[in-house]
């Protein structure tokens, strides 16, 4: 891998997580503040934006600094494993480091909460809209027929073009291009795409029904804004779930045609870096359309009133981060801070449903061999 690829590759990899994780607090419910449930107005105090801008220049200037870090000791870089270290020292080195900045205003937040009284402020209430789940809260499944289709003729290459494989299949380059290791032409090295695709497609699908599934949250101070907006939030992203569940099956599909074609390493790395940038660009653009839960959504009642705080669940949230409630029975809940959804790992079924994908993903590669 030459340089020019050397800082292609660092930048894919270091600019959506540092761009993502500076700007989440902007993307956030309106009744949240850096995991913790404050009240609306809270988000105009100067305090409150006082420790979003200073997590904004804390967390992106030290990104800046560790992705312009990566890239000087990434030149020249040929050794396969000191580089991987190198990589991966950076990156979690700065998920770490922006763990930790957020660890500090969480905690800052819970204390400004205790000290402006926003916890009594008004009396809380907790809204269910017996509605919500009549609602169609996410694209049809019917929409994988397409991906269905894909794993399909994944497969047909791979058995109609059998012969006409390399003797040798490469499974893994090197820095300089080269094979670094291969295998013996069988069905299962040629097809090991299309496994790889069935397996994604179980994924997605549980992961489009999971959205569906998720708890509601009805903000009381605008119960119909925040049910009508967190429709249309789930629709999107279950639309943008089914668009990268293609996207991603379509990369995997390239690898067979990449080994007839003889396209090599720059043939591959082309076809991975358009398809990845294309599915984080986009990510990137619906964070910001949406907000987490629809919250920058426009509704009819955004420009009503609203004053009444919604339930407070911090207690539940763990470093406001983890969810554990043992008496709340959804599996699925909104994360609090960034886009997307957790687990309750206080139900039961969360964990298996984590112990089924664990273990499916440490059987795939001995599947694959």
């Amino acid at each position: 891998m030459n340089d020019t690829w050397m800082m292609i590759l660092v930048l894919t990899l270091m600019v959506p997580i540092v761009f993502i994780s500076t700007i989440i607090p902007f993307l956030t419910r309106r009744i949240e503040s850096f995991g913790v449930t404050v009240p609306e107005a809270a988000q105009q105090d100067a305090d409150i934006k006082g420790l979003r801008n200073q997590f904004i220049w804390v967390n992106g200037g030290a990104g800046v600094l560790l992705t312009a870090s990566l890239l000087i000791f990434s030149r020249g870089t040929t050794d396969d494993k000191s580089w991987s270290i190198l990589l991966m020292a950076h990156v979690f080195g700065y998920l770490i480091l922006s763990f930790m900045m957020y660890l500090k205003n969480h905690y800052a937040v819970k204390r400004l909460k205790s000290v402006k009284g926003w916890n009594t402020e008004s009396v809380q209430r907790v809204v269910v809209s017996t509605k919500f789940r009549n609602a169609k809260l996410t694209l049809s499944n019917f929409w994988f027929i397409p991906h269905v289709l894909l794993i399909l003729a994944t497969v047909l290459i791979g058995v109609l073009y059998y012969d006409q494989f390399p003797s040798q299949i490469a499974m893994k380059y090197g820095m300089d291009g080269e094979v670094t290791r291969s295998v013996e032409k069988s069905y299962m090295s040629v097809m090991w795409p299309g496994i790889v695709q069935a397996f994604l497609l179980i994924v997605f699908l549980f992961s489009n029904y999971a959205i569906g599934l998720s708890k509601q949250i009805v903000e009381g101070s605008d119960p119909e804004g925040s049910l009508a907006r967190n429709i249309k939030f789930r629709r999107i992203w279950s639309g943008y779930l089914i668009f990268t569940g293609f996207a991603v099956m379509a990369l995997l599909a390239l690898f067979p045609i990449g080994q007839l074609q003889e396209w090599g390493i720059n043939g591959t790395m082309i076809a991975t870096f358009s398809i990845v940038g294309v599915i984080t660009i986009s990510s990137i653009i619906l964070s910001f359309v949406t907000g987490q839960g629809g919250s920058r959504l426009k509704h009819a009642s955004d420009n009503q009133s609203q004053t009444v705080p919604t339930q407070d669940l911090d207690q539940y949230w763990k470093m406001g981060q983890i969810y554990f409630n043992p008496k709340d029975p959804a599996i699925f809940v909104e994360k609090r801070f960034g886009i997307g959804w957790t687990l309750n790992f206080g139900n039961k079924l969360g964990w298996l449903f984590i112990i089924v994908i664990i273990g499916l993903a440490v059987l795939l590669p001995f599947i694959v061999e």
